[in-house]
């Protein structure tokens, strides 16, 4: 459509830069990467002793090496190296999907003063947080964080939350963050956040979205009252399987997207949409023979 008439020149050239922006960040969305850091997310499901010697089955891809784990308050994260630059990659947890049902989230301000104004969810701050010394160490004794050398970020579920909040935590500390695809996530912030993520990471960030996903519509942007949550774009709509093609849609509600899904209990019983994605378990399952002795994962994320 046509821009209005009355709309002053300067005002129609950063339409037009945002709109070229959003273009070409779209245009670069690659399902071959994709798939691969699907197979890093669903990888943080597995043990600890698989994941140190990379022996996870199909998840562990090749080309991966040096990975060391990081503990935290209710999952685990991993560090290693990879196409040249470092991968962190963030566990959802399996008692995620049941807090997410309680709706008693409410927000935490960031501590970034780059966005000063901007509000996290406060299970997925803390969850950040209790991570954070670790991976911080490790980046810092493998040189990560510089231009040739830098940061591909990836999770699934709360994992994906907690990946998007790292990344504007890093690039506070100076640290480039090169890429990042992440999977189910849900919304992690309010629009200060959304809108502080998207300028900063628009043309990098990719949140893969699959069929009737319920967890990503949660915590819900309205529900009786206005809970303030904005997903972070653009989004990459799987409808079906990843031969079937993709979408790509940069507003929260595009019903060409997962907007089209806003019955979150009816799509409840679709769980199977959320632990799949890109032809890959986001989940404990398919981490190969061996078996998973980490702690379950305590259900004390607060949403």
């Amino acid at each position: 459509n046509n821009l209005p008439l009355e709309v002053a020149p300067m005002q129609r050239l950063l339409v037009v830069l945002a709109l070229s922006r959003a273009a070409s960040a779209l245009a670069s969305y690659n399902e071959t990467r994709s798939s691969l850091y699907a197979r890093f997310a669903g990888a943080a499901y597995c043990s600890v002793a698989s994941l140190e010697t990379w022996s996870c089955g199909a998840k562990c891809a090749d080309g991966v090496a040096n990975v060391q784990i990081c503990p935290g308050e209710t999952t685990k994260a991993y560090v290693a190296d990879w196409d040249g630059s470092c991968l962190v990659t963030f566990q959802g947890t399996s008692d995620f999907e049941a807090a997410l049902l309680d709706v008693k989230a409410w927000m935490l301000p960031t501590p970034w003063g780059m966005c000063k104004d901007c509000h996290v969810h406060k299970g997925f701050l803390e969850e950040w947080q209790s991570l954070q010394p670790c991976i911080t160490e490790l980046l810092q004794s493998r040189g990560c964080g510089t231009e040739d050398h830098g940061l591909r970020v990836t999770g699934h579920s709360l994992g994906a939350a907690v990946a998007a909040v790292s990344m504007m935590a890093f690039a506070s500390e100076g640290l480039h963050v090169q890429e990042s695809y992440n999977f189910g996530m849900p919304r992690a912030g309010d629009e200060a956040f959304a809108n502080a993520f998207n300028r900063r990471f628009g043309d990098r960030f990719f949140r893969v979205t699959h069929r009737r996903d319920p967890f990503v519509h949660v915590p819900p942007r309205q529900l009786l009252i206005d809970w303030r949550f904005e997903h972070v774009e653009p989004e990459v709509f799987h409808s079906g399987s990843p031969s079937q093609g993709y979408l790509q849609c940069i507003e929260d509600t595009d019903a060409r997207c997962s907007g089209q899904y806003w019955n979150v209990p009816l799509d409840m019983l679709l769980l199977v949409d959320h632990l799949d994605y890109m032809d890959v378990a986001t989940s404990p399952f398919g981490c190969g023979a061996v078996t998973d002795v980490m702690p379950s994962p305590r259900s004390a994320v607060v949403v």
